[in-house]
């Protein structure tokens, strides 16, 4: 005799628990991210790419992120290709909605994830403009040293080319924590890790002449309002007008980084050198730079290594 099921163990049998909403997702991914240590502007763009692909998946009537395939994700990033977007705009999203996937599945809110089978998008190798030494020397001269004010921008271009640090790094650097015997500064680079980086004589002249003459006491090395930090939008806009003033081209802040990259391999540094002073998490940036600056290292090279120059002849 077949016992009947009740209408609970009916309905337990068909129906499981619901989906976990997007929203509940995102928050929990972004609050997760933040309790390691990752910028607001970090947790900004993880947050805007996946709520553009939860968007995206809702306009078309389809599942959510807890439920979502690789087929959806592909036609977003695929989409987002066709608006115009760069390759590198795209990879970011990438980057973004695969650590996100890889967060759901150690939560066990999924058991897979949908970035396994979706091929990252491939930037040019290319690398983008950045600043030669002859435009820092046009800036700087157009600044001058006359005020305290154009001390302290003076000495913040000067060390942004020498050091390659990123903007936010720039901002967030103290008095305290530069090294004057081993012109050394401590950087508090991305998710909170620390660095040294270096500085030429130059570069530690130009602080030390600002520090004596800024009057106003503060803890942070480089200020924006009074005795507050310096922001990175401050930072930008104050680039970009002195940059205009200086008639050269303003490529933006980053164009720095890429600039002291590129003259530091051309100088003779090392890639695993150059990796450890600009806080890179792997080579991939590295090889980037040393790729696009072999051919100049190969004829400096040539220059002290010329066979020709070594024959007995004159």
């Amino acid at each position: 005799m077949v016992s009947k099921s009740s209408s609970s163990d009916v309905s337990a049998s068909n129906y499981g628990p619901e989906p976990i909403s997007d929203d509940d997702l995102i928050r929990g991914f972004i609050l997760a991210l933040g309790a390691g240590g990752r910028k607001s502007r970090t947790l900004f763009i993880y947050e805007d790419s996946i709520r553009k692909l939860s968007d995206f998946a809702r306009s078309l009537s389809l599942s959510g992120l807890a439920t979502m395939d690789r087929i959806v994700v592909r036609h977003w990033l695929s989409s987002l290709h066709q608006q115009g977007n760069k390759p590198a705009t795209v990879s970011i999203r990438y980057r973004s909605l695969n650590r996100f996937f890889r967060w759901c599945v150690d939560e066990e809110e999924r058991t897979d994830n949908p970035m396994d089978h979706v091929e990252q998008p491939k930037i040019p190798s290319e690398i983008q403009a950045y600043y030669q030494p002859h435009d820092v020397e046009t800036v700087l001269k157009s600044i001058g040293r006359s005020t305290p004010h154009n001390l302290q921008d003076n000495a913040t271009v000067m060390v942004l080319f020498d050091s390659g640090v990123r903007a936010a790094e720039q901002c967030g650097m103290k008095v305290d924590d530069l090294d004057w015997r081993d012109r050394t500064i401590l950087v508090r680079g991305k998710a909170g890790k620390q660095r040294r980086v270096s500085i030429g004589s130059k570069s530690a002249m130009a602080i030390e002449r600002y520090l004596r003459k800024r009057g106003t006491k503060s803890d942070w090395q480089w200020l924006g309002s009074g005795s507050k930090p310096l922001n990175t939008n401050r930072l930008r806009m104050m680039l970009q007008h002195r940059f205009k003033d200086a008639g050269v081209k303003f490529r933006g802040a980053h164009a720095f980084r890429r600039g002291f990259a590129m003259e530091y391999l051309a100088s003779g540094g090392q890639e695993g050198d150059l990796k450890e002073l600009g806080g890179w998490q792997d080579y991939a940036m590295v090889s980037r730079y040393a790729k696009a600056n072999a051919g100049e290292r190969a004829i400096a090279a040539h220059k002290k290594l010329s066979p020709g120059d070594r024959l007995n002849v004159r």
